[in-house]
């Protein structure tokens, strides 16, 4: 519905555009309590309101979950040291939604364990065991899902050292299935696992990323069907800054098999911008550039889509409608600092599918538009501003407009209303 954007693993915005900070931020790294030191608890902790209107859903104005919400996100968490190498985290979630979507799972969850989860050994060379999210990279594939209510979080395992000048990570993780009523009573989502490992190490300009991640996801729906779905994911990110200049570049191929056929697909992300940082108002400009394959061949028993995973949902605007597969886009924007506390955005997405013979598909992967026997490749283009205040610590003001427009493409296979996103926010984090 709303926009998805953004604890473990290093990252930074996708859409280049400020996002609120974590729900439950955790204890800085570096706290210390003391080697003598009692057992102490640090708790910290988030309120946030929203106010959201969206006039169309997947470009169908009479789809019933359009309309007017609110929604709420109360977040407390306790971080304790109780050992120079054992330390605890618990946070505690109460999202709530009124209006449309009340029984969506990922904005309603009415009290429930976001984490907990226990880290043995040093800071630099750690075992984390139990709830926990994660967040990959550039969160293109592995995102906590910040925007909506319902952050996205996994019980089982990670490990994390720093050798030297290279990170190293490994994870065993069930995707957590949110039942959005009832208290404490979330359980397992069978069938949705996640493992990988991730190296990060310094490049000549800026720091590479290289990673491998297992996905399984049963019953999945897809152009070639529904079925079984394993896929290995093998991607390499590039990232830095240097004389006012920025980039991110990721690179990703999968591999693997689902119900009746092989898997082959990839995709290539691009961000690269330039900061002015000390003209009046510090303007920022950046352009991204991306495509994801698409399936070529219906029934051929070869699955072609890029499956984007678990994503930051507000990939390419923060009306979250498009995902990044069988797509390829543009999508500059322009970011300003008027003030010290205050940032103000606009940015642009022109959006196409790649392969004729398959749709478009929701940032969760679902197929949302299938291909029909229309040729056209255009599908979308968005106007996006973003307002954003913090007049103290802590404390968020943010407005985000959104105008969508539909191309030839939805036009040619069924609903095609234009969309508008409004969604005003107040949060508080401590």
């Amino acid at each position: 519905m709303a926009a998805a954007a953004t604890s473990a693993l290093a990252g930074q915005e996708p859409s280049g555009l400020k996002q609120a900070p974590a729900a439950v931020p955790p204890a800085p790294a570096s706290a210390s309590l003391g080697p003598a030191s009692p057992p102490a608890i640090r708790l910290s902790g988030e309120l946030r309101e929203r106010v959201t209107w969206q006039s169309a859903l997947a470009f169908d104005s009479a789809d019933p979950d359009a309309g007017l919400f609110w929604t709420q996100r109360i977040a407390l968490a306790a971080d304790a040291k109780i050992a120079p190498t054992v330390r605890l985290r618990a946070a505690l979630v109460s999202a709530l939604i009124e209006g449309e979507g009340e029984e969506s799972p990922v904005e309603r969850n009415v009290l429930d364990l976001q984490e907990a989860f226990v880290e043995i050994g040093p800071e630099r060379a750690f075992l984390r065991i139990g709830r926990q999210e994660i967040r990959l990279g550039s969160q293109r594939l592995i995102a906590v899902r910040d925007g909506t209510t319902v952050r996205r979080t996994w019980d089982g395992v990670r490990g994390h050292a720093v050798l030297g000048t290279v990170t190293l990570d490994a994870f065993a993780l069930r995707l957590v299935a949110v039942r959005p009523d009832g208290v404490f009573n979330d359980g397992r989502n069978e069938g949705r696992d996640l493992a990988g490992v991730q190296a990060s190490f310094p490049a000549p300009l800026g720091s590479l990323d290289a990673y491998w991640l297992l996905t399984t996801h049963d019953d999945r729906r897809t152009i070639e069907g529904t079925g079984d779905e394993r896929r290995h994911s093998l991607g390499l990110r590039a990232h830095g800054e240097a004389a006012g200049w920025f980039w991110d570049w990721e690179a990703v191929y999968q591999t693997g098999r689902f119900t009746g056929g092989d898997i082959a697909a990839w995709t290539l992300a691009t961000k690269t911008g330039y900061r002015w940082q000390a003209a009046t108002w510090q303007p920022e400009l950046m352009l991204s550039a991306n495509i994801a394959s698409g399936d070529k061949t219906r029934g051929d028993g070869r699955l072609g889509t890029f499956n984007a995973l678990y994503p930051n949902a507000s990939y390419f605007s923060e009306n979250a409608v498009l995902g990044p597969s069988n797509f390829f886009n543009l999508h500059p924007y322009v970011k300003l600092r008027p003030r010290r506390d205050l940032t103000v955005g606009l940015d642009l997405n022109l959006y196409w599918r790649l392969e004729r013979a398959d749709g478009v598909y929701s940032p969760q992967g679902g197929l949302i538009r299938a291909p029909g026997a229309s040729r056209k490749r255009f599908v979308d283009a968005a106007l996006s501003g973003v307002i954003e205040w913090t007049p103290r610590k802590g404390l968020l003001l943010g407005l985000v407009a959104t105008r969508s427009q539909p191309q030839g493409f939805i036009r040619a296979t069924g609903p095609a209303d234009p969309s508008d996103f409004v969604e005003a926010t107040l949060q508080f984090t401590f």
